[in-house]
């Protein structure tokens, strides 16, 4: 069986309601044992009281969903170091600080704080197979679970080499975090860095200890002026600790599909084009790249969707 994770905030309750209805239709209820709602949101009752009023749209998964907010995953365990005054005062209480604070777990920085949540949920799922999901990702067809894990319970990822600026900034800072002395220009290829992404729950569990020991927390190394990635995290402890990532990552041939606010039209089209012709498990729908779609594109997502019972138009005609 599986868990589940959704990373939600404000900006994503729309997404995460049809996220919520396409585990209905396609995610037979005996291959998901708990799905996780983490939210990172400084307004967090707000978020919590529309979630529980969206758990009827889970159909049969309903009695699995557990919301949490960021606290129950952040807080309250044990440490290996003693909290620094940044720790204390700038990212647990830095929603009490007017002139600092943002939207995200505790007035934290909500895109820095979601990638430490994603890997804090791990203290409450209760699989080693953590599928791990933002809400733009809308399920598209029937859910096989050996399109994501093996039967050794590794999470199976696409490689990319490190040749795009953004990837290498991130394996390096990652990297570095693990106080491994190579940089990316040592690294042929790394495992994924989007969502959907598999993942055995023992290897996130090893990570939050790591960095444990050498910055205190999750959170207080995404809110300090470092710029790890949460995936790239995972994979730099496979380097730092095997030598690769064989033990807990397999190969996935396949693609996960989705359309991202940094896309071309062109690239839209081909995307768009792709999920007709050989649909992903999951589709994914930036919030922000909704407006970038033009009446066509919109009409075909529409199509593509409606064919598995799931009704996008109040989603792509709200822009």
């Amino acid at each position: 069986m599986i868990s589940l994770v959704t990373i939600v905030f404000s900006g994503d309750l729309d997404l995460v309601r049809y996220q919520a209805r396409s585990l209905a239709l396609l995610v037979r209820p005996e291959i998901i044992n708990d799905i996780n709602l983490v939210i990172n949101d400084v307004n967090e009752g707000d978020i919590r009281r529309t979630l529980e009023e969206m758990r009827p749209e889970y159909g049969p998964h309903a009695a699995k969903v557990r919301i949490v907010g960021g606290d129950e995953v952040l807080l309250n365990v044990p440490r290996k170091t003693r909290r620094s005054l940044f720790e204390w005062l700038y990212v647990d209480n830095r929603h009490r600080l007017p002139f600092a604070s943002a939207q995200g777990w505790r007035g934290g920085n909500g895109y820095r704080m979601q990638q430490a949540l994603k890997l804090a949920s791990a203290r409450i799922a209760d699989c080693d197979r953590m599928l791990i999901l933002d809400g733009k990702n809308i399920f598209l067809r029937d859910f096989d679970p050996e399109e994501f894990f093996d039967e050794q319970n590794r999470g199976l990822s696409t490689f990319h080499p490190p040749n795009a600026e953004f990837h290498q900034g991130w394996l390096n800072e990652s990297l570095k975090v693990m106080d491994l002395n190579m940089t990316a220009n040592d690294i042929e290829a790394t495992t994924a860095y989007e969502t959907p992404y598999p993942v055995n729950r023992q290897l996130v569990l090893r990570v939050l200890d790591e960095v444990a020991e050498s910055h205190g927390s999750v959170q207080a190394l995404f809110a300090s002026k470092q710029r790890p990635t949460e995936f790239m995290l995972l994979f730099a402890s496979c380097i730092r600790n095997e030598g690769n990532v064989d033990r807990y990552f397999g190969e996935f041939a396949g693609q996960h599909l989705g359309v991202w606010k940094e896309y071309s039209p062109q690239l839209i089209n081909k995307v768009i084009s792709n999920a007709e012709t050989t649909p992903s498990a999951t589709f994914g729908v930036h919030r922000k790249a909704i407006e970038l779609l033009n009446d066509e594109q919109r009409q075909r997502l529409i199509a593509l969707f409606a064919v598995r019972g799931l009704d996008l138009k109040p989603l792509l005609n709200s822009a």
